[in-house]
């Protein structure tokens, strides 16, 4: 604690007020006796406690010096054994003496907190009734909180000032009669003195007052300890019953904390039930939407399987009409064909006595005139020996370039007799490819008839879903087996897969002429031919 500030806050009326409530006599003296403030022990044991009080107070605050007995200095420091430099202030012994004395209130205040302390000790009236007001406030000075010693001076000075007329009035009539004091000090000091050979001589009397002295001391101080403990005792009740308070308190507290443990464990129950069930909710919110678009799809199938079921049963009539109007057609065609059959014979017939007399035409023209046709009169030239002429139809390709580029057919008569001219026809071939749903029966005989030699083959399917049929092999293979009795070689298609068999014919020294449709024939086939027939309107049905 600091000294200093003790001696600034406090005043000697005050503190020697203080200091009555905090010592009794017998403290009062050993303090005295312990601080050297009065050498001579008989001078000591002659002054009352009042004046002792005095006496420590001025030597506390430093108003007066102690008197001196074997040490001679000026200042208030004695000798005390333990110290560093051997001495100690008046101050300090006093306050290790008070702290002494007051260790157990100390103690209990240093467990306090402010709060308590403010609240507990608010007032004096019980300290002072319990006699701890003195111990309690020199804990309070003596604390290491500044508020608490605060509080401590404020309560010193709460408490001397309610009491400051009474304790004034005592103090000023024993400064007014300090003198009167003295002198009976002295006189008692004299009488003492005269004494003294009596008291010497009945050691065993001032012996047994000395004890009685101290007994009285003795139980003044029991009488005090006996009161502060009551006070303790009545302060440990209450403290006790806050206890119980706060103890019923925390027993309440932790009965409510077990029961929002348990609320909050349900709690933790129901939000993982609820996390589950919302799981579930959102797979059946997942599913329903999945079902309403497998409903959507289905509802759009059966839309369009209604669709197909209208367009099927349309189908179903407009084929069964298509079915009559086959069956009808093929009846007209049967008797078409009859009519056909019959009137191709005719026509045979007509067309062989008309080849028999152009036969006979052709060589009396050759016997009448043996000079060369003149240019733009006749292709070819007359002579007595025709050349040898072979002719290789392609149907397939010259069916379909009529039928794409004028939807019309060729005349197959027709063109064999204009490009084999007065030339003697060694054979004319047609190759044909057979396709089930077209009968192609009654344009075979027709052209059997009028001397095409018919070869033909099947339209063969592939896996992938594709058709084969053309005769591009079997055309080379008969050209170059007919090449040994052939002058001239007619390739009656423009396919140009049929360059390399020109070039092969031209190598033998044969002549090549090809007749096709010319937006339908290959640059290349046409530039390799010896001459190209492009087939016009007067070849076409």
């Amino acid at each position: 604690m600091s000294y200093t500030n003790l001696k600034s806050q406090i005043q000697r009326d005050q503190l020697t007020w203080f200091l009555d409530l905090l010592l009794n006599e017998r403290e009062v003296f050993q303090l005295s006796a312990s601080i050297g403030i009065i050498p001579d022990m008989d001078r000591l044991y002659a002054l009352s406690k009042r004046e002792l009080l005095v006496n420590l107070t001025d030597a506390f605050l430093g108003i007066a010096a102690p008197e001196k007995s074997t040490v001679e200095n000026s200042d208030t420091r004695i000798s005390k054994p333990g110290m560093n430099n051997g001495e100690v202030s008046v101050e300090e012994l006093a306050s290790e003496f008070l702290t002494e004395k007051a260790r157990a209130a100390i103690s209990r205040v240093g467990y306090m907190e402010v709060s308590e302390i403010q609240t507990f000790f608010k007032t004096s009236d019980i300290l002072i009734e319990a006699g701890d007001f003195g111990e309690v406030v020199w804990a309070l000075l003596t604390d290491q909180r500044t508020a608490v010693v605060e509080h401590g001076y404020k309560l010193l000075n709460t408490t001397y000032e309610s009491i400051e007329v009474a304790h004034t009035n005592g103090y000023e009539d024993l400064q007014s009669s300090e003198q009167l004091e003295k002198i009976e000090s002295q006189d008692a000091y004299n009488l003492e003195n005269e004494d003294q050979q009596l008291v010497d001589s009945i050691p065993e009397i001032a012996q047994l007052e000395q004890q009685l002295a101290d007994a009285k001391a003795d139980y003044v101080s029991l009488e005090k300890k006996h009161s502060r403990l009551d006070q303790q005792r009545a302060f440990l009740l209450e403290e006790n019953k806050g206890l119980k308070t706060e103890a019923e308190d925390y027993h309440d507290n932790e009965q409510r904390l077990k029961d929002l443990e348990q609320e909050n464990s349900t709690l933790r129950e129901q939000v993982e039930r609820y996390t589950e069930d919302t799981a579930a909710l959102q797979q059946l919110a997942n599913e329903r939407e999945d079902l309403f678009a497998e409903k959507e799809r289905l509802a759009n199938q059966l839309k369009a399987y209604e669709q197909i079921q209208s367009a099927k049963e349309t189908f179903t009539t407009d084929l069964k009409l298509v079915e009559e109007a086959i069956y009808k057609g093929h009846q007209g065609l049967e008797d078409f064909q009859t009519s056909l059959d019959s009137h191709f014979d005719i026509l045979e017939s007509c067309h062989q006595a008309a080849r028999g007399a152009l036969n006979q035409i052709r060589q009396t023209l050759a016997h009448l005139d043996t000079q060369q046709l003149t240019e733009g009169e006749d292709t070819y030239p007359m002579t007595t020996e025709q050349p040898r002429v072979g002719v290789f139809v392609d149907v397939q390709n010259m069916f379909y370039a009529a039928k794409d580029r004028y939807g019309r057919r060729v005349d197959y008569i027709k063109l064999l007799d204009l490009i084999v001219g007065p030339r003697h026809l060694m054979g004319a071939y047609a190759y044909v490819v057979q396709i089930p749903e077209i009968p192609q029966a009654s344009f075979l005989s027709l052209l059997e008839h009028n001397g095409y030699t018919i070869k033909s083959k099947d339209l063969r399917l592939r896996g992938d879903g594709s058709a084969k049929g053309d005769w591009d092999v079997g055309i080379a293979v008969d050209v170059v087996s007919m090449l040994g009795s052939l002058d001239v070689v007619i390739l009656a298609s423009g396919d140009g897969d049929f360059c390399p068999l020109a070039e092969l014919i031209k190598q033998q020294n044969k002549r090549v002429e090809v007749v096709a449709f010319e937006h339908n024939t290959s640059m290349d086939l046409q530039q390799i031919a010896d001459q190209f027939f492009p087939i016009g309107d007067e070849l076409l049905l």
